[in-house]
């Protein structure tokens, strides 16, 4: 019955989906004023200021405005919508986002996430928490998905996201208050203005979640219920006309707890930037950043603590010039430190990475309409000061070297005014981190030994695209992407049984190949409706494992097959509202495959809804509904039913 309502929904949803983007009902007025987003500036693709037409990656872009018409309350809601990104929250608004992939790249990990250009990954195991990023400040959201180790290194295999913060103030003070189902409460205030030559922005933010069960299997455990606390300030100073220099930096905490039992935690983040740019001449420009990270996360599971603290470090310089008529070059260095730590009980662990970067690329114009991209970047990677403590004895861990170049070419092409197409070849790696290169220690509860290896190798990939996008009108725009990676040395966690113990150990266990496509369809009606509908295959294929050879000739684990995202929206006068649904297939590893229940994640149809009215022109109030049809099912945890939450928001 489950598998059938599955089929129906989706079904359904590609029905509505269709018809939606084949109505032609705009007027004449509407397709002189309406642009679809490929006029839009965007920075992350190349690493200089290009129109999402101009560049030769898939890129979408979510802006502030648009931010504000959806059910958004995280950074992680926003990137929902997105063709080809897979979201994985476990408990909803309660809890961290557990993963973004794209391109059939899994894990966090493989996906690099920055604020301002200043990569946030941590410094232990690579992972950020999306929740603890404030929404108020944000100017928009650029996502560039397929390879980008050309331009950012390790991290950047699947994809890039690019949250870009507000550097031009508007005279403004607003606050949220909200409550919801689940015990929910949100209030925030975020204030921007200017005074002389100096802008700043400024946001707090605090929410809290009675929370619900969830793991059935355990209801004696009580409600999963979490307190968040988000504070954010910007100063941009502008020199002059060509330069500026801006400070950031954010304080978050974030509890969690259930009611029923003593198991706890907290996650304490930290970070500050620094940016400097300056357009020297015509033909010039130059930008400086520095930033830091720290992570102080801890948490209590069966009345034992267990501390990971890790602090990240990055500098970067670039510098861009035009060579004759046809060059724009872009060289850059960067430098990464990390330090990371696991403090438990009976065992401390850690040590440090460092990376030196070197790139360039150029972007050479053959002519009017066709534009070349070719680049490269070279990664020196270290991990050193490695160990392990137990029982009053240190144990150093080896230390480890590698090194990486990854070059990319890529062609935008413009046939016409309504066609551009783009096609791409380039290498991508990821450094194992240190999670994965320290863990040395002895679980004597569950009779389990964790093995360290220093001697991991980066995971490589080698990634094919080409695509189009093809806007018919000024009312609809069509966009299609075909992706191939062949992936090896991955890295995995292997379990093996010596004298009856357990021994889990990351290993680099073999190789795997991605196959895959989006299409992407948007339409405008009039003034008042617009629509969207994505989908999404992917096809990502074990071709060899040594850690399950079982696993072979299977989908990889936490990888869905199937996308499908499909949203209608109306904006008239004082009011606004959208509509969407979300189509996930299941992603787990072949031996749970069809599987359901607590530690599974299963497929789902679920449909979201917000409703806006702007009570005065600086008053609104908004009603919004996550799961409207009270979908049960699992990821990983029980996900919430039907979530009703109430915002009033006010401007002055």
């Amino acid at each position: 019955m489950r598998k059938k309502w599955e089929k129906n929904s989706l079904a359904l949803a590609l029905t509505v989906g269709l018809a939606l983007s084949s109505l032609n009902l705009v007027s004449a007025a509407a397709e002189e004023e309406y642009n679809f987003a490929l006029e839009q500036v965007v920075v992350t693709a190349t690493k200089t200021e290009k129109k999402v037409k101009e560049v030769p990656a898939a890129v979408e872009v979510i802006t502030k405005e648009e931010m504000d018409k959806k059910n958004i309350k995280r950074v992680d809601d926003a990137l929902r919508s997105i063709t080809g990104i897979y979201v994985r929250q476990s408990k909803g608004v309660m809890g961290n986002t557990d993963m973004i992939g794209m391109r059939g790249f899994g894990k966090q990990k493989q996906v690099l996430v920055m604020i301002d250009g200043q990569p946030i990954n941590d410094g232990y195991n690579t992972g950020v928490n999306l929740a603890n990023i404030p929404t108020d400040n944000i100017e928009r959201i650029e996502v560039i998905k397929g390879s980008a180790s050309a331009l950012y290194g390790s991290n950047a295999m699947g994809g890039v996201i690019n949250i870009i913060t507000q550097d031009k103030a508007r005279q403004e003070s607003a606050v949220r208050l909200g409550i919801g189902g689940q015990g929910t409460g949100s209030q925030s205030f975020y204030t921007s203005g200017s005074s002389g030559n100096f802008d700043y922005f400024i946001t707090a933010q605090k929410s809290s979640v009675d929370g619900y069960v969830i793991n059935p299997n355990k209801p004696q455990d009580g409600d999963n219920g979490m307190k968040r606390e988000l504070y954010n300030g910007k100063l941009v100073y502008h020199v002059d006309d060509k330069s500026k220099v801006s400070l950031y930096g954010g304080s978050n905490d974030f509890k969690y707890f259930y009611t029923g039992n003593k198991d706890h935690g907290e996650t304490n983040e930290d970070n500050w930037g620094l940016n400097y740019e300056n357009q020297l001449s015509d033909t010039s420009s130059l930008k400086v950043s520095y930033g830091e990270k720290k992570v102080d996360y801890w948490y209590v599971s069966s009345n034992k603590h267990t501390s990971n603290p890790s602090k990240t470090t990055q500098g970067e310089v670039q510098y861009n010039f035009q060579q004759g008529d046809k060059d724009l070059i872009t060289v850059g260095y960067s430098r990464r430190a990390e330090k990371g730590d696991s403090f438990a009980s009976n065992v401390d662990i850690g040590g440090k990475t460092e990376t030196h970067s070197f790139y360039i690329q150029d972007e050479h114009k053959i002519s009017n309409n066709t534009t070349v991209y070719l680049g490269g970047r070279y990664d020196d990677w270290r991990f050193y000061d490695g160990y392990t403590s137990s029982a009053g004895t240190t144990t150093r861990t080896p230390e480890t070297k590698a090194n990486s170049f990854n070059p990319k070419i890529g062609v935008v092409h413009q046939m016409n005014d309504k066609l551009t197409l783009r096609s791409s070849i380039g290498k991508a790696f990821r450094a194992p981190n240190i999670y994965e290169l320290a863990k040395d220690w002895e679980d004597h509860s569950n009779n389990t030994i964790y093995k360290c290896n220093p001697n991991l190798k980066p995971e490589e990939a080698t990634n094919y695209e080409i695509g189009f996008d093809y806007q018919a009108d000024k009312t609809v725009l069509a966009q299609v992407n075909i992706f191939h990676s062949d992936v090896s040395d991955a890295v995995d966690q292997k379990t093996s049984k010596v004298a009856g113990t357990q021994v889990k150990q990351f290993i680099n266990s073999g190789k795997s190949r991605i196959n895959g496509f989006e299409i992407g369809l948007n339409k405008r009606f009039d003034h008042a409706w617009s629509s969207f509908a994505n989908y999404t295959y992917t096809d990502a294929k074990v071709i060899s494992s040594d850690v399950a050879p079982e696993n072979e000739g299977h989908q990889i684990s936490g990888v869905p097959r199937q996308l499908f995202k499909v949203g209608v929206n109306y904006e008239k006068d004082r009011w606004q509202a959208g509509l969407s649904g979300n189509y996930v297939s299941e992603t787990n590893d072949p031996v749970k495959r069809g599987k359901s229940g607590y530690g599974y994640y299963g497929s789902y149809f679920t449909v979201d809804t917000k409703v806006s009215y702007k009570m005065t022109q600086d008053t609104t109030i908004s009603l919004s509904v996550d799961n409207v049809f009270d979908r049960e099912y699992y990821s990983y945890y029980l996900t919430p039913s039907r979530t009703v939450y109430l915002e009033l928001a006010h401007k002055f």
